[in-house]
């Protein structure tokens, strides 16, 4: 009896004369197969590809290059999440180019089912069951081109939309801290992003203000490895909350002499919370500047106005009472700073806007949350639902991009499926969309007595003077007075101006020579 062929030698021969590269992902999202196709479009050795583990996120690892990747996971090629929860589907995957631009690919994923031997049956036999076994992954035979990338955003995108964007906008930042708090596509924030990059090119001190949690302190470190690029440009932040008399005059010291040479390559000195130093040590540091003894450039951080200190914790869903707890003290109005130290400081001054001012990049932001989530973990969640999205712009933000990631993480621990939805968002979002939707009180109108009696008599005083046709004896009757107090009551009134009027004849009448 001739034996019978197996498909699999022959179906891997089939797939590696593929000119479209295609690979496996098991069901623990580890790369089983790869053809020579993927290897060459990954540009790693097809045994440096097999084994290596897929994650659905954005995140950098190492320097981000597939070169140098070898340890860590190849992000760009996992599947989205729903893809392995068992639905057929197509997105774009992406990999690093040999020439260092960021490439997508077309893709269709087939899941897979893997037959399971179980006994059960009651008669010896083992009942053969299937489980969720895998994804095969087809890739087109190009790469997509920029036009193409463009064309295929829309005003409400997807998952993949959203995904492949904060891809491509990390992979154009070259420095990691121009990440986060920069994204979006709001008129606001490609504003900032142009002035971090003005004041990296300058060299020049510069401050940044706005709100707590609004990435004042990302957006410092982003300007510092902009102006840096690959040179070790030494950083040194200080926390001027903590800041101590010792440590201050280190600082100084270790920051002391001329500001010559290049201005892009000096030292920088990072000032957070600049409105909580001390008024002696604002004093120091602007009498340095002023003469010129500071060898570094100064970045400085202030908060907007004033604020409270948040202490929130986030678990659970929204059927939790009590999920978001926040502890607001006394709110304490942020300290002045200097007006020298300000003049020194304030060479640039780039202001983060709200994330409430900005509510059009809510999407991006809360995709890109979301997928720092999946990073080293078992759980991948590809997407946050519209309905919760609905929900998220509704809320006020006290807590900025801060609240908005713990917001993203309790709705990732909770969710039970391969996106967000509504339901899975923790209970302040659901009282803010409930407060949202009651009617708002207007506060009571305050009622002068003098002026509303004005507005009356002024009323009364003209439908008169309609009734006569103007003729101010006539409309005198009318109003039971003499013409000329009418006429003195017009000029109180601001309907007569009194330079043009005509000579009047002060006669007082009855009531008036009573009073």
């Amino acid at each position: 009896m001739a034996r019978t062929r197996t498909a699999e030698p022959s179906l891997d021969k089939l797939f590696g004369r593929s000119g479209r590269p295609i690979y496996a992902v098991d069901a623990e999202r580890r790369i089983v197969y790869c053809n020579p196709a993927l290897a060459a479009w990954v540009g790693l050795d097809a045994k440096q590809i097999a084994g290596r583990y897929v994650e659905y996120h954005s995140e950098p690892t190492s320097d981000g290059s597939a070169a140098s990747d070898t340890v860590g996971p190849l992000t760009g090629l996992c599947p989205p999440p729903h893809a392995l929860a068992g639905q057929v589907s197509d997105a774009t995957v992406s990999c690093i180019a040999r020439d260092g631009r960021l490439v997508h690919r077309h893709a269709d994923f087939v899941p897979l089912e893997m037959p399971v031997n179980r006994a059960g049956t009651g008669d010896g036999r083992s009942q053969i069951t299937s489980k969720r076994g895998g994804v095969i992954v087809l890739l087109a035979d190009r790469d997509l081109s920029p036009q193409e990338l463009v064309a295929k955003l829309s005003g409400e995108p997807s998952a993949d939309e959203l995904h492949r964007a904060i891809r491509r906008f990390r992979h154009a930042q070259t420095a990691e801290y121009a990440t986060a708090s920069l994204l979006g596509n709001s008129s606001a924030m490609r504003k900032v992003r142009a002035q971090v990059l003005a004041a990296a090119a300058s060299g020049a001190n510069v401050l940044i203000h706005g709100s707590q949690g609004t990435g004042r302190t990302h957006a410092a470190r982003a300007i510092h490895y902009h102006a840096a690029d690959d040179a070790p440009v030494t950083l040194v932040p200080v926390d001027c909350d903590v800041l101590s008399e010792d440590r201050w005059r280190r600082i100084l010291d270790s920051c002391r002499g001329p500001a010559a040479g290049n201005a892009k390559q000096r030292p920088t000195l990072l000032l957070h919370n600049l409105e909580c130093m001390p008024a002696s040590y604002q004093a120091q540091l602007s009498e340095a500047i002023r003469r010129n003894l500071i060898a570094a450039r100064v970045i400085a951080t202030r908060t907007d106005r004033p604020h409270a200190a948040r202490n929130m914790s986030l678990a659970g869903n929204s059927g939790d009472a009590g999920v978001v707890t926040a502890i607001d003290p006394q709110t304490v109005p942020t300290p002045p700073v200097a007006a020298d130290l300000l003049d020194e400081l304030s060479t640039l001054t780039i202001r983060l806007p709200r994330l409430v001012e900005r509510i059009e990049d809510l999407p991006i932001l809360a995709q890109c949350f979301l997928e720092a989530c999946n990073r080293n973990s078992e759980k991948q969640v590809g997407f946050v639902r519209p309905d919760a999205i609905d929900l998220l712009t509704l809320h006020s933000w006290p807590g900025e991009l801060n609240e908005l990631r713990e917001v993203i993480s309790a709705a990732y621990q909770t969710t039970k499926t391969h996106e967000i939805t509504a339901g899975d968002l923790p209970a302040v979002i659901y009282h803010a969309a409930k407060a949202a939707s009651l009617p708002q009180r207007q506060p009571p109108e305050r009622i002068v007595l003098d002026e509303l009696l004005a507005r009356i008599e002024k009323e009364v005083v003209l439908r008169a003077l309609t009734q006569a046709r103007g003729n101010k004896t006539e409309a005198a009757a009318l109003l039971g007075m003499t013409r000329p107090r009418l006429y003195r009551r017009l000029v109180q009134l601001g309907l007569v101006v009194e330079a043009s009027a005509e000579p009047i004849v002060f006669e007082l009448d009855s009531a008036e020579q009573e009073q």
